[in-house]
């Protein structure tokens, strides 16, 4: 992992629940995508062991794990944001160090391979203790953030949102945050055609039984970063629940 002490600040932020180093959610995330969420995506990356190519030829397996590749595996808490000039990299650190010396530690309930309009999501049983987890990170990540363009958020509302959507984008410069909130992590990108978004959904829970009916420790508030559009998210901090900076 590269100290965020060697990097220029800019780009954009995001607070995410991201699995432990070295546990089997880990694992299995980075299997699927094809890369860890601390390195770069290969160019050429590679199907998991047990996806047969029959079942899943390696270039649809491609094509379906590129968008959540490219932002790595996990679930949003507090959405990407840029920050606002002044605001360095240090802080955003310092700040979530504060944010999770505040939370207690919790579980992640237990996760299933759902259906979330065209892609395929790994879904846990509820989201309490989650919900108000990305709450507090909204609050307190928010007053660092720069607000969106006017062109970032007309793209936004040609997703065709709610008024409650709306209302939530024009306080909070992104609409499915508080009572709009639905945590999951994403495993492939848009699958138009329902049949082979079932069959994907079959094969990947088969791959996911080793992670999913059973609960996942969450101990950790994780910041991703984006240099710029184009670049991948990594994530580059860990900040342990419940400790603060003293003893952590």
């Amino acid at each position: 992992m590269i100290s965020f002490m060697d990097r220029q600040p800019g780009g954009r932020y995001g607070v995410y629940f991201a699995p432990e180093r070295g546990g089997e959610l880990e694992r299995f995330g980075a299997a699927w995508l094809g890369r860890d969420n601390e390195s770069v995506p290969p160019a050429a990356p590679v199907p998991p062991d047990g996806l047969s190519p029959e079942a899943l030829p390696p270039d649809e397996w491609r094509a379906a794990t590129e968008s959540p590749r490219h932002y790595g595996f996990h679930g949003t808490l507090m959405p990407p944001f840029a920050p606002l000039p002044g605001v360095d990299e240090a802080g955003i650190v310092d700040r979530l160090e504060t944010l999770a010396g505040s939370l207690a530690p919790f579980v992640l309930a237990p996760l299933s391979v759902r259906e979330i309009g065209s892609f395929l999501a790994l879904v846990p049983e509820e989201q309490v203790w989650l919900a108000e987890a990305a709450e507090a990170c909204l609050r307190s990540m928010t007053p660092l953030r720069r607000p969106p363009s006017p062109e970032e958020n007309e793209a936004r509302r040609a997703s065709d949102l709610t008024p409650a959507q709306d209302r939530l984008l024009d306080e909070w410069g992104y609409p499915y945050v508080l009572a709009e909130f639905r945590f999951h992590i994403t495993l492939t990108g848009r699958i138009k055609d329902p049949a082979r978004r079932r069959r994907l959904a079959d094969i990947l829970s088969g791959l996911a039984v080793p992670v999913t009916g059973r609960p996942h420790p969450v101990r950790e508030l994780c910041l991703f970063h984006q240099p710029d559009r184009s670049a991948p998210f990594r994530l580059i901090h860990r900040a342990r629940l419940g400790n603060t900076k003293e003893n952590s």
